[in-house]
């Protein structure tokens, strides 16, 4: 199923003026629907349509896909709003050549909507077959015993008359008042006949406390209160929170890999592991659906390959939905360990090109192959690891009688190097897609305790001011951090987490 979803915005409130950009809990009105679209996982694509280029900025600076300026007479006060959702579902489709099979307008005023409210009537929708679903909460008076209407001759009676053999409330049909939240159409249906009442429409109920519609600035201070008793005020576990989201990691089978792969699933992100082991990351991306009943796959993929991946990233997409959040965190010791750790005076320039086609080549691959896909979508987040090798140089001292993986070692040039293009290269991409809302930091490891003997684990652990390598979870948290929205305003910049190393 193809999907869009619209929230019509106009700029010429009379009630509330700008109602759509004042803010509630923290942040503009407008925001909360682009969230709940995004959040539902649901959408190809998110489109604002509004008369006002305020808004219409708003809807850019939060990573919608499109805007749609509408037409002034689609925009008076008395304009119904029916024709502002086909012109916008209409300028959409022309735009990238594609027809859509399910069409869905929320409400901006409707704050208090959560996501499962999306993906129930578009579930209604798609399942029933009808031509429409809007969305209600079972009404305060009933037309049958408690609500009137005037007559001409000022009059009142009830609204409607009760069928012969009821005479309790309760026993009455069931209705509904309309809360103006969710609106879903079959979009063949809607193109050939725009409307939103069809001989087939079904309801989907919502609960009374998700159906306040923001219409004044009493129910503004109301909604507001409602959201801050349901902990809808930002919280830390909130802000920090993925749901909705779709994340890759390459070098996810590694050994960080599998932690930050734990990490964005255990926020609610659905996960792509990629690395070039089959075995390994299905066994993986079973593991966490097990572990945090998220969305996850496993993706065999040569990065250093495009056509490979370009296909992973292409299935990833198709299964699990746009990535919203890259990890690019793939690195490699190439094929031989004695190869790699190999002193600088004898190093083979074939190893070299072995280490950097996967540590900076890879990693500009991955990040063009998907970053172009955000800029496209004018949203995304990129996270590329580094390490403490691309920012400092390796203490020789710490490596006399320091074994790991059976072998003595040390840092080669080859590794501080790409390392340090990492850094570059972040930099770089964060300067040339901001203004595509897609921010690229890079995530900076020191020394993690990954099977090193105690010689190397003390000597390391001596020149920290920590006093002790990291454990791998402890950048799991970081990482979360750049991902989310709460980094919303970053972008560029390199987060540290060597336990104090640098300061030094």
């Amino acid at each position: 199923m193809k999907r869009l979803c619209t929230i019509c915005a106009r700029g010429g409130s009379k009630g509330v003026p700008n109602k759509n950009l004042r803010p509630i809990a923290g942040k503009p009105l407008l925001v909360h629907s682009i969230e709940h679209a995004r959040a539902s996982g649901l959408f190809e694509r998110i489109a604002v349509s509004s008369d006002s280029a305020d808004i219409l900025a708003l809807a850019q600076a939060s990573g919608v896909d499109d805007v749609v300026e509408r037409p002034a007479d689609m925009a008076t006060d008395t304009a119904a709003k029916v024709p502002a959702i086909r012109h916008a579902l209409a300028t959409v489709e022309a735009r990238h050549g594609v027809t859509y099979d399910t069409q869905v307008d929320l409400d901006a005023t409707s704050p208090l909507r959560i996501p499962d409210d999306i993906r129930g009537a578009v579930r209604l929708l798609e399942e029933s077959g009808v031509a429409s679903v809007i969305t209600g909460a079972a009404s305060h008076r009933s037309p049958y015993f408690n609500l009137v209407e005037t007559a001409q001759d000022g009059s009142v009676g009830l609204a409607k008359t009760p069928p012969s053999d009821v005479v309790r409330r309760q026993d009455a049909p069931a209705t509904y008042d309309m809360n103006a939240s969710i609106y879903a159409w079959n979009a063949a249906r809607f193109r050939a006949d725009p409307r939103v009442f069809y001989p087939d429409t079904r309801l989907f109920e919502m609960p009374a406390e998700r159906s306040l519609d923001i219409d004044s600035t009493l129910d503004f201070d109301i909604v507001e209160m409602l959201m801050r008793r349901a902990g809808a005020l930002p919280s830390a576990r909130r802000r920090f929170d993925l749901s909705g989201k779709v994340a890759a990691v390459t070098g996810g089978a590694g050994i960080l890999g599998p932690h930050f792969v734990r990490g964005l699933a255990g926020q609610g992100a659905a996960v792509a592991v990629i690395d070039l082991d089959q075995g390994a990351v299905e066994a993986l991306a079973e593991e966490v659906r097990g572990q945090t009943g998220a969305r996850a796959i496993g993706v065999a993929c040569d990065i250093t390959d495009p056509a490979s991946l370009r296909a992973a990233v292409e299935r990833i997409e198709a299964e699990l939905g746009p990535i919203d959040i890259l990890h690019n965190n793939a690195a490699t010791k190439g094929k031989s360990l004695e190869a790699f750790f190999a002193p600088i005076e004898d190093y083979d320039l074939a190893v070299w090109r072995e280490i950097m086609s996967v540590n900076l080549d890879g990693m500009f691959l991955v990040a063009q192959e998907i970053g172009k896909r955000m800029v496209a979508r004018r949203r995304g987040s990129i996270v590329q690891t580094a390490s403490i090798y691309g920012m400092l140089g390796a203490d020789q001292r710490i490596y006399d009688g320091s074994f790991y993986l059976g072998r003595q070692i040390n840092t080669p040039p080859v590794y501080s190097a790409s390392k340090a293009g990492v850094i570059g290269l972040t930099r770089h991409l964060a300067a040339a897609w901001g203004q595509a809302n897609v921010r690229v930091n890079t995530l900076v490891p020191g020394g993690v305790e990954s099977g090193q003997n105690e010689t190397f684990s003390q000597k390391y652990s001596a020149r920290v001011p920590l006093g002790r390598m990291a454990n791998a979870d402890e950048m799991v948290g970081a990482l979360i951090y750049l991902a989310s929205d709460e980094a919303s305003y970053l972008t560029g910049q390199t987060l540290v987490v060597d336990g104090g190393l640098s300061v030094w």
